[in-house]
């Protein structure tokens, strides 16, 4: 335990510099990073594409967990278009304690200034403030209370509510991929409206008891719930310390914060389905942005418009639905696993898994066919995590984590499609049922069976 705690002290990016305000954005090109998976017929190593969590250990002035949301953390092409959100005609407001249905997600808001909901149904107050509300404009304080105005772009935050006066954003799976965003703090944005200066500040920094400045980070509810390195501290205590904190009034913070549920999703919305191709694949979505990321055998870029996938060493399609979410991903890469002599080892020897149903899909790999389904990891601290993955047909209902294999052969290469989207928390066995039932997990499913490789 003690060397799994070091290893999120190292990982986590506030260990190695001072956090005097919003951490950098690392706009380098680092090449992509497999972190140990298994492999189908011996205990191999767990390779990864996935969003890595850190920061167990936490200050007293840290009120959450960091998130280094690298995901898949390969570098990036030139941005995709703007997300256009479709209008709704009312937002519901959530009740006190944040519950809500799972499977009944409200058509989305159409917004002003370039903003686009973090879920279907985020509450948006017909007010002078929240229609000044603006990424681009808003102003940051330091812990001093001097202003400046960092300019964000408007696609890095998804809103999740804006009313009395305070706004709160969650970060953009799709922009931290497009811009390579992989060394900034996985917290809400919070912000509140200065009526007698006409502008929108957000205070992220204060000094401790100690005099160390400190960046405060609060995660949304489905951070929360996946990415929780507490086991004796639950969601609600965790959000509860965010809302005093910012000193926001608890009816507020209610509908504010969104619902407490473990994933915010699109509701159907009739899209058409759109077929794609290429050398490696076939896969038909719901008219899902896209993201393709190919590098050649010494890490240089190559133009997706115009390289042959199947000659790429590394290949990696992500797609996100209209709230910038992370919903599918699939990797292709060289196949350079250490020899059959004994040296390897599993990342979490203690950690089990539980398969929560298995659907069917087209995808066959050397090692045989495939199927869709929703894997509840327990690690070795006890604490629970649930993703969306393609894994053996043939796996059993439970077992140890390190004997799952989600890493396989196919011509040549290795290729891994788990945690389509971010880890999720279910509180209990009806919770994680009604999601399976969800619209999201349905269009996964219905994504999986068209999945072939070629």
């Amino acid at each position: 335990m003690d060397n799994i705690e070091q290893l999120l002290r190292d990982a986590d990016p506030r260990m190695h510099r001072d956090s005097a305000g919003p951490l950098p954005l690392d706009l380098e090109e680092p090449r992509p990073v497999f972190t140990q998976q298994k492999v189908r017929e011996t205990p191999k190593q767990r390779r990864s594409w996935r969003p890595v969590a850190v920061g167990g250990m936490l200050t007293a002035a840290a009120v959450a967990a960091v998130i280094v949301w690298s995901p898949w953390n390969a570098p990036l092409p030139d941005p995709l278009p703007a997300i256009t959100p479709t209008p709704s005609p009312t937002a519901p407001v959530p009740s006190e304690t944040g519950a809500a249905d799972p499977t009944s997600q409200p058509e989305s808001l159409q917004l002003p200034n370039e903003l686009f909901p973090a879920y279907d149904g985020a509450h948006f107050a017909d007010d002078e403030a929240c229609s000044a509300l603006s990424l681009p404009e808003m102003q940051f304080a330091d812990a001093n209370g001097k202003l400046s105005n960092p300019g964000l772009d408007a696609e890095s935050f998804a809103l999740i509510g804006c009313l009395e006066g305070f706004a709160a954003f969650t970060p953009s799976d799709r922009y931290r991929t497009e811009l390579n965003v992989d060394d900034v703090s996985g917290g809400m944005l919070i912000a509140k409206w200065d009526p007698e200066a006409g502008h929108w500040v957000s205070s992220p920094l204060k000094i401790a008891e100690d005099g160390v400045e400190v960046h405060q980070e609060h995660l949304s509810w489905p951070l929360l719930r996946g990415y929780t390195y507490e086991a004796d501290e639950t969601p609600e205590q965790r959000m509860d310390r965010a809302i005093k904190d910012q000193k926001i009034p608890r009816q507020v913070a209610a509908t504010l914060f969104g619902p407490n549920v473990p994933s915010w999703m699109e509701a159907e919305n009739g899209a058409e389905h759109v077929a794609y191709g290429n050398s490696v694949l076939e896969v038909t979505h719901p008219s899902w942005s896209m993201y393709e990321n190919m590098r050649d055998e010494d890490g240089k870029a190559m133009d997706p418009a115009t390289a042959d996938p199947r000659v790429a060493a590394t290949y990696q399609l992500m797609f996100f639905d209209a709230h910038g979410k992370a919903v599918f991903n699939l990797g292709l890469f060289p196949d350079d696993r250490p020899g059959q002599d004994g040296s390897e080892s599993c990342g979490d020897p203690e950690g089990t898994y539980t398969l929560h149903g298995l659907n069917p899909t087209s995808v066959e790999v050397d090692e045989g066919k495939l199927g869709l389904g929703l894997v509840t990891q327990t690690d070795v601290f006890g604490i629970e995590r649930s993703v969306v993955s393609l894994v053996p047909v043939d796996s059993a209902t439970e077992g140890k984590l390190c004997d799952l294999a989600t890493t396989f052969h196919h011509r040549g290469k290795m290729v891994q499609s788990d945690a389509w989207t971010g880890p999720m928390g279910f509180k209990d066995a009806a919770e994680r049922d009604a999601y399976q039932e969800s619209s999201e997990y349905l269009r996964a499913i219905e994504v999986a069976e068209s999945l072939r490789l070629t």
